[in-house]
């Protein structure tokens, strides 16, 4: 009888997903993964990129000795706030075409931005599917995964061509979170939203403290001091001199600089192991990953074993 030799349960997986993502690389140059990409492409289904993911686990499948870093954006309040603010501004800016055209936005409208301006320029590496005999697997492409572009209407006296006339053209330019901003002011190629987020943001005032006019002379100050050795005034100088500033960089915000990305893995392979290496997982805020190798000259695997979740088969958190 048709279907009597079967399990006692029905398969129970709300959303079959694949969650064991393979990325195929050159080596020798860094590179990046945009995990929300990755599994709408694997998966046809869209993942939105504004989302924290969260890797299981890691493997390196390389053919020499060698060690790959893998680095995320600082998974911090100021790379979180930084990212809704640029959210907040780019909804805004495509609803001043709301009312005229109605109709317009895209069905998978989403708001996607470089981890850093080496991503902008080096793209993300498409997830692969693979054959046998150790061939060089598939790329699976999207067909439209495009990241997100700011359209400016700040008046800033574009030059034509020659230097002669006004070129009053929109500038055009897309967003990362990491390091400085890309570009000039008259021609921006992406902004950084971290370093945006700080140039715009009150913050602690680190001016010297009202406690700096105490004397420490004072007679009644001195009452019980009672040693030849000032020990009333050693402690008052130092509830003056320490702790009155804020215990990190007052004027520089994390992620401002090129040097911010978060190390979350250095993966080695060597003879003797299989030729692969394993590192346990981390959280990737808004899927992007770079994969960083050192002395890597051939092709290589890296594998990520991603969460598994309620949101499309993968476990993720808003922002």
């Amino acid at each position: 009888m048709a279907g009597a030799n079967l399990p006692a349960k029905k398969y129970k997986k709300t959303s079959p997903t694949v969650t064991r993502l393979s990325f195929e690389f050159d080596g020798g140059s860094t590179q990046f993964i945009d995990i929300a990409m990755a599994l709408s492409a694997i998966n046809r289904k869209f993942y939105r990129q504004g989302v924290y993911y969260y890797v299981n686990s890691v493997e390196i499948y390389n053919d020499e000795t060698g060690v790959v870093d893998l680095h995320t954006v600082p998974d911090n309040w100021i790379t979180k706030n930084a990212h809704q603010r640029g959210f907040q501004i780019f909804q805004k800016m495509n609803s001043m075409a709301a009312p005229p055209i109605a109709a317009i936005r895209p069905k998978y409208h989403d708001f996607k931005v470089y981890m850093n301006n080496l991503h902008r320029t080096t793209g993300s590496a498409p997830p692969a599917l693979h054959t046998i005999n150790g061939a060089i697997g598939q790329a699976q492409l999207s067909d439209d995964w495009v990241y997100s572009q700011f359209v400016s209407a700040d008046s800033d006296g574009d030059l034509n061509a020659a230097g002669t006339a006004l070129n009053q053209e929109a500038d055009n330019f897309y967003a990362h979170l990491i390091g400085p901003h890309s570009g000039t002011s008259d021609n921006w190629e992406s902004i950084s939203l971290i370093k945006s987020y700080a140039e715009t943001r009150g913050t602690v005032n680190s001016e010297t403290p009202a406690d700096a006019n105490v004397d420490i002379t004072d007679p009644l100050l001195n009452l019980f001091d009672f040693s030849s050795e000032e020990q009333i005034n050693d402690i008052v100088h130092n509830l003056l001199e320490d702790n009155d500033q804020p215990p990190y960089n007052y004027n520089q915000y994390v992620g401002e600089t090129t040097s911010s990305l978060q190390h979350v893995a250095r993966i080695g392979t060597e003879v003797g192991v299989g030729r692969v290496g394993r590192a346990s997982g981390f959280c990737a805020p808004f899927g992007l990953i770079c994969v960083d190798p050192h002395g890597v000259e051939t092709a290589f695997r890296v594998v990520l074993n991603l969460a598994q979740g309620t949101y499309h088969g993968v476990y993720a958190e808003r922002a």
